[in-house]
C-alpha cells in the first residue's frame, strides 16, 4: 500500500507489460470525509513525457491502477498525480514518481547493443524524462531509497534479537487471572447478559442505552450476535452494531472471545457451540464477578484454573492402535486473545508460539499423542504439529512433565487449537495439561520477510 502523503518511487512494472500487476495507493488523506470516490483520478506522466489520465478504480480509501501496455511502452522514469475533482475544487497528491524497467522487445531480430551500451542508454532515458526542476524529486527519490535500506537492515536485527529474546512469556491456563464461560444456543430481542454493574441487551435497533448498558445489536445468525457480544465486552468500536451507555466502553472486569469449539475451565468441559470465552483482567484478585443471562445458554461462572482437560472421548473399545482415534478440537488460546501486556494491556493480538507443555495429570497410563492446529476462522484449521507424544509410565497426580515443543510461529489474530488421540479403551480418560508461549512484536506480524 501506497501512502502518497509522502514523496516515494514506484515500481510499476517492465516496458511492454499488460495489466499484470495492481498498485495500490491510500486515497483516505486525499478524500477526507469531504469528497467521494468518484472524485479521483489520476494523471500518468510517462517517460518520453506524454501526459494522460489512465484507468483506476476504487474502493475502501484504496484507488488501485493496473498499468497498460501503453503505460509501460517506454522504460525509464516517470510521474503519476492523483487529484480530486469535486465542482470547483481540485485538489492534487505529491508527484509520485514511477520506474519501468527495460526488458526484451517481443519479436526482435536485430543483435542487442553492448551491456555498457545498453545501461546508458537506460540511465540516459531516465535522466531525459525527469525536467529541470525535478532535481528535488531526484535527490529525495536517493533519500527514500537510502531510507528504505537503514529500515530493512534494522528489521533484519530486530528479527533475530527478537526471535532470540521474546518480549514476553506466559502460560495458559494460568491461576493469576479466573475464568469463565457462556454458551448460547438462542437469543431474542430483549435479551440480557450482566457481568457484574454492567448489562448488555440484545436489541433490533440500536437506541440510547442508559446508564451501565451496552445494546448489541442482533445479527442474521446466532454466531454474528455472540461475536458481537465478545467485542462489546471489549469495547471495540462499531457504531453499527454496539452502542455504548454513556462512559461504557471495555468491561472493566474482564474480556471474551468467541469460540465454537469446546475448551476447558479447569475438569469442567464447555460443549462445542457459540460460545463466549471470558478472562480476568485483574491478578489475584478475589472480589466475586457476577455473570448472568435471561438468553438460552449455559454458563461455567467465574472459577480460577490451573489446566486445561482434554477427554480422551476418541477412544473405543478394543485393543493396540486401532484405539488410537483423535477426539474433537478443543480451544486452547481463542482468536486474537494472545495480546501483550495480558488481557489488561492493550488487545492488539501479537504473533506467538507454544514452546512448551507441561502434563499436569493423567487419569491412565495409556500412549497419548498431540495435535495442534491454528485457525483465524474457525473454519478452516491448519495442523502446525502432529503427533506429539504426553504419557508417563505413572498416573500419579500432578506429575509435571515437560515437553519440549518443535517451536512453530502463530501470526497475530490465529487462535490455538489440540486434538488429542490415544490407544487406551476409555472414551473418559483424560490429560491435564498447561501450554507455555513466547510473544513477539508486533513489528513481526506484517513483516515482508521476502523483501529482506
Amino acid at each position: 500500500m501506497i501512502d502518497i502523503t509522502k514523496a516515494t518511487t514506484v515500481f510499476i512494472g517492465r516496458r511492454g507489460e499488460h495489466h499484470f500487476r495492481n498498485i495500490k495507493f491510500d486515497v483516505s488523506s486525499l478524500l477526507g470525509d469531504a469528497y467521494p470516490g468518484a472524485a479521483l483520478n489520476a494523471i500518468f506522466k510517462r517517460p518520453d513525457g506524454t501526459a494522460y489520465p489512465v484507468v483506476t478504480t476504487y474502493a475502501d480509501g484504496v484507488l488501485t491502477w493496473s498499468p497498460s501496455s501503453t503505460d509501460t511502452v517506454d522504460a525509464g522514469v516517470g510521474r503519476l498525480e492523483i487529484r480530486v475533482v469535486h465542482g470547483d475544487v481540485v485538489g492534487k497528491s505529491v508527484s509520485v514518481l514511477t520506474i519501468i524497467e527495460a526488458a526484451l522487445e517481443d519479436g526482435g531480430t536485430s543483435p542487442p547493443e553492448p551491456p555498457a551500451q545498453e545501461w546508458l542508454n537506460q540511465v540516459l532515458t531516465a535522466l531525459a524524462a525527469i525536467d529541470v526542476n525535478d532535481t528535488y524529486a531526484l535527490l529525495n527519490l536517493t533519500y527514500n531509497m537510502l531510507e528504505e535500506t537503514r529500515d530493512k537492515l534494522y528489521k533484519r536485527s530486530a528479527i533475530l534479537l527478537n526471535h532470540l529474546h521474546p518480549i514476553e512469556t506466559a502460560t495458559a491456563p494460568d491461576m493469576v487471572s479466573r475464568r469463565a464461560a457462556i454458551t448460547f444456543t438462542n437469543i431474542i430481542t430483549g435479551n440480557t447478559v450482566t457481568i457484574n454493574t454492567v448489562t448488555y441487551t440484545f436489541v433490533a435497533s440500536l437506541g440510547i442505552p442508559g446508564a451501565n448498558t451496552v445494546q448489541v445489536l442482533i445479527q442474521e445468525t446466532l454466531r454474528k450476535t455472540v461475536k458481537a457480544l465478545a467485542e462489546a465486552i471489549r469495547g471495540i468500536e462499531d457504531e453499527t452494531n454496539i452502542a455504548y451507555g454513556t462512559g461504557i466502553e471495555a468491561n472493566l472486569n474482564c474480556t471474551a472471545y468467541w469460540t465454537s469449539q469446546r475448551f476447558s475451565i479447569g475438569d469442567a468441559t464447555v460443549a462445542a457451540g457459540e460460545s463466549l470465552f471470558i478472562l480476568e483482567k485483574a491478578e489475584n484478585a478475589t472480589s466475586p464477578i457476577t455473570l448472568s443471562s435471561t438468553a438460552a445458554a449455559t454458563i461455567n461462572s467465574f472459577t480460577r484454573a490451573s489446566f486445561s482437560r482434554y477427554i480422551l472421548s476418541g477412544n473405543t473399545t478394543g485393543s493396540g492402535g486401532a484405539n488410537s482415534v483423535r477426539g474433537p478440537l478443543q480451544t486452547i488460546l481463542p482468536i486474537d486473545s494472545v495480546v501483550i501486556g495480558g488481557q489488561g494491556g492493550l488487545l492488539y493480538p501479537a504473533t506467538y508460539d507454544c514452546h512448551l507443555i507441561t502434563l499436569c495429570r493423567q487419569s491412565d497410563t495409556s500412549e497419548k499423542e498431540l495435535d495442534f492446529y491454528i485457525s483465524n476462522d474457525e473454519e478452516t484449521f491448519t495442523n502446525i504439529q502432529r503427533s506429539t507424544p504426553i504419557g508417563s509410565n505413572t498416573a500419579a497426580e500432578f506429575l509435571h512433565i515437560h515437553i519440549q515443543m518443535r517451536q512453530a510461529r502463530i501470526p497475530a489474530g490465529y487462535g490455538l487449537y489440540i486434538r488429542m488421540g490415544s490407544d487406551g479403551t476409555s472414551s473418559s480418560a483424560f490429560c491435564d495439561l498447561k501450554f507455555t508461549y513466547h510473544l513477539y512484536p508486533a513489528e513481526l506480524t506484517t513483516i515482508d520477510c521476502d523483501g529482506l
